[in-house]
């Protein structure tokens, strides 16, 4: 229950930041074309610098099974999502239902999970999370596409040369290898790394600061979304792995499973409000479903840390 409770209170953190970021479009502080910057430096530069620090430690043989098993879950939950996101959420005349079904299967996992799973699980956690959203990364640049365009095709450059697969590639090299990085690299890939939760939801704050929240509310649909994404698939996921026996695996495998669990239980993903309007679909829907979900994620997600104690 301790740790439930500083899962919740991480969760008021992040949700301080998010106002931060409101306030300061509301206020005029800072222009709406600047937080479109703040977004792209954390996606190009924060981000990666996350992922590489959290590679920077001694190779350990039951680290690597451990980050073996946090690649399966993420792949498991992935195909389970977008399986179920295309049965659930039916397709329609409108071009909306492609956001939700985007929104449902996409997690914000990369700027929302880590500060969660370092409270939950520690500096391990944050190691075993990088798989997941190694994974992410790869499936919205090919499948996120897809499932918003109809195509059949994609790009697989932008599924490896994107910033968070490079920063991966980059810090499993720097592991794999213990290249002896220098310290003072080391103390500012670290200082860096320490922006990811505050600049990455004071940007978030930014990009909802124009939502009507109202409209979002009175919307049916944004709510079914919404419980997809923060109850129905990480539930689903928990469940599997509990048949599965999972925790019984290796040892240290409720570390993967806790970190595994909270990045799949997390509201939805910022790239469902830019990827949309990059495609030309309504950026600003997929912004609604953000806030919704990220409004009702305060409770949702204590309770699946609290849920994940106790199954495992």
């Amino acid at each position: 229950m301790q740790e439930a409770l500083l899962v919740g209170r991480q969760v008021l953190l992040i949700f301080i930041f998010i106002f931060i970021g409101i306030a300061c479009i509301k206020k005029k502080i800072v222009s709406e074309e600047a937080g479109k910057s703040f977004s792209n430096f954390v996606l190009a530069v924060v981000m990666p610098c996350l992922m590489v620090n959290s590679y920077l430690r001694p190779v350990e043989k039951e680290h690597l099974k451990g980050l073996a098993l946090a690649f399966l879950l993420a792949v498991v939950f992935h195909i389970m999502a977008i399986v179920l996101s295309s049965i659930l959420i039916k397709r329609r005349e409108d071009a909306r239902y492609r956001i939700e079904r985007l929104a449902a299967i996409y997690s914000n996992c990369g700027f929302m999970a880590f500060p969660l799973i370092s409270v939950a699980v520690g500096d391990i956690g944050l190691f075993y999370a990088v798989a997941f959203i190694s994974v992410f990364n790869v499936l919205i640049w090919s499948n996120g596409i897809i499932t918003l365009t109809g195509r059949k095709s994609f790009s697989l450059k932008a599924c490896l040369l994107n910033p968070g697969f490079i920063g991966f590639i980059t810090g499993i090299v720097l592991y794999l290898t213990s290249f002896p990085v220098p310290g003072v690299i080391r103390d500012a890939v670290s200082a860096i790394s320490l922006a990811n939760t505050p600049l990455a939801m004071i940007t978030t704050g930014m990009y909802l600061a124009g939502i009507n929240f109202k409209t979002a509310f009175r919307n049916v649909n944004i709510y079914f979304t919404t419980a997809i994404r923060l109850i129905v698939l990480p539930l689903i996921m928990l469940l599997i792995i509990k048949l599965c026996g999972v925790a019984g695996w290796m040892q240290g495998a409720d570390d993967v499973i806790m970190s595994s669990i909270l990045a799949c239980a997390c509201p939805v993903a910022a790239s469902v409000t830019l990827m949309p309007a990059r495609f030309g679909l309504d950026g600003e829907y997929g912004a609604m479903i953000i806030a919704v979900s990220t409004l009702f994620s305060i409770i949702t997600l204590p309770l699946f840390n609290l849920l994940t104690r106790i199954l495992i």
